[in-house]
């Protein structure tokens, strides 16, 4: 058993509306991120929520996803994965921690990510991106958490995010090279929303 947990438990506060809600090419932004692991074949998806979950699940209906919501978002991205943690299923190997804000990320990408750990199953795999304009490697999302490694995600200070879980000593962590640009592209204001809408072909 593999798991996705889709982190959307922001408060969008720099985008002014819940970036889940976004629409790109007809859908929202949370229904292109699990269609797309739906076509990755990622039987067991979690989407976690948070102060906007009501007004979400009033726009947006699951195709078999599992809602949690987080009723802390303000203490960051490592409490909203705990939820998403707590809610996936307990037999599953690894944890594919996924940005509702990414919504053109190829269902490729996402298996690329996946069959990368099923060869190295005991390691963090993130996958990485050739920026052009700094000529430099730069690390994205979806990231894959192996199971052995869940607890760490209970332990670390909140503060400090995802972030300590991938650099603590006792993790080893396997680089993956990609060709899909969407994996670093973030979508956090106006602004990058239209650029989305004017350029959607990531280039930066």
């Amino acid at each position: 058993m593999l798991s996705a947990i889709i982190l959307a438990a922001g408060e969008s506060s720099r985008m002014g509306s819940p970036k889940a809600l976004l629409q790109w090419r007809g859908l929202p932004f949370i229904e292109h991120v699990c269609a797309a692991l739906r076509e990755a074949g990622i039987p067991d998806r979690v989407v976690v929520l948070g102060r906007d979950s009501e007004r979400i699940l009033a726009a947006w209906r699951p195709g078999g996803e599992k809602v949690a919501v987080n009723p802390r978002p303000e203490d960051g991205q490592l409490s909203s994965l705990r939820a998403g943690l707590e809610a996936a299923e307990k037999d599953s190997a690894a944890f594919l921690v996924c940005l509702a804000d990414q919504p053109t990320i190829a269902p490729g990408t996402y298996r690329a990510v996946l069959d990368c750990w099923l060869a190295n199953r005991g390691s963090v795999v993130i996958p990485r991106f050739f920026r052009a304009s700094d000529a430099r490697l730069k690390r994205g999302h979806p990231i894959v958490i192996p199971a052995v490694q869940r607890g760490l995600c209970f332990e670390g200070p909140l503060e400090k995010g995802l972030h300590w879980v991938t650099h603590h000593p006792a993790v080893k962590v396997l680089d993956l090279d990609v060709k899909d640009p969407e994996i670093i592209r973030d979508i956090d204001t106006p602004e990058d929303y239209a650029a989305l809408i004017t350029k959607p072909n990531y280039v930066k």
